[in-house]
């Protein structure tokens, strides 16, 4: 008797329709669950994902929250450390992505805005603590380095004005974007967030430094004290 092949499950035929979708057009046409799903299939072989896309959306709210979600968030929710490191890993190739472009491009900050923005998220939503960078500007306010001053806690992050000054003078920057996150979601500075601008500002100017802006980042949204016109301290 001959024995017969066994059909190939269904879910193979459905992630060979997804990856061949998403190379005709680059995902345009996907919407953002499908797309997840694609990327768990790379993690979870043998069983149909497109549930498990959805209730991340779900849970966390966005797939930028999926991919961006710190390690012990991913954990909790219950995700295998295959899922996991697959999406650590999109989140820092992104970030490496963005970093060098910025570095590389012969426009200045100001119409590279979007990549700005993207390099900052990048740099601190992977984490549920606070984090305060800088980064370090040429005179033409190119990129040529991002550097994390100090790490705090779930709602604040302690910044001293002299140690920004020497990372700065230690760069060569004539210039400076300042950053950090809000776990919290709500990107409004508080008093201390003002304050450590203002300082900054002022231990900055007597060495011809530019502040160019303070953003300030969340999940789903973000505050620039440049477009709020909050950097005229002195």
């Amino acid at each position: 008797m001959v024995q017969q092949k066994a059909d190939k499950p269904l879910y193979l035929g459905h992630r060979e329709r997804l990856r061949s979708r998403f190379l005709s057009d680059g995902g345009a046409s996907m919407p953002d669950y499908e797309f997840l799903e694609l990327i768990l299939t790379y993690a979870i072989l043998r069983r149909d994902v497109k549930d498990d896309a959805k209730r991340l959306i779900a849970h966390f709210g966005s797939i930028a929250n999926v991919l961006t979600a710190s390690q012990e968030s991913l954990s909790a929710y219950g995700l295998s450390q295959n899922v996991i490191a697959l999406f650590k890993i999109i989140s820092v190739a992104f970030k490496r992505i963005t970093t060098p472009h910025l570095k590389e491009s012969n426009n200045t900050l100001y119409t590279e805005f979007d990549y700005v923005l993207d390099h900052c998220k990048a740099s601190v939503l992977n984490t549920d603590v606070e984090e305060f960078h800088i980064m370090m500007l040429d005179k033409q306010l190119r990129l040529i380095e991002d550097k994390l001053i100090q790490r705090g806690s779930i709602d604040e992050v302690p910044v001293y004005p002299r140690d920004v000054v020497k990372q700065i003078l230690d760069s060569h920057a004539t210039a400076v974007v300042l950053y950090h996150n809000h776990p919290s979601g709500n990107c409004q500075p508080s008093s201390a967030d003002i304050h450590i601008t203002k300082e900054i500002i002022k231990a900055l100017t007597p060495l011809k430094i530019k502040v160019c802006d303070h953003i300030i980042v969340s999940k789903d949204n973000y505050f620039s004290f440049h477009d709020h016109k909050l950097l005229d301290f002195v």
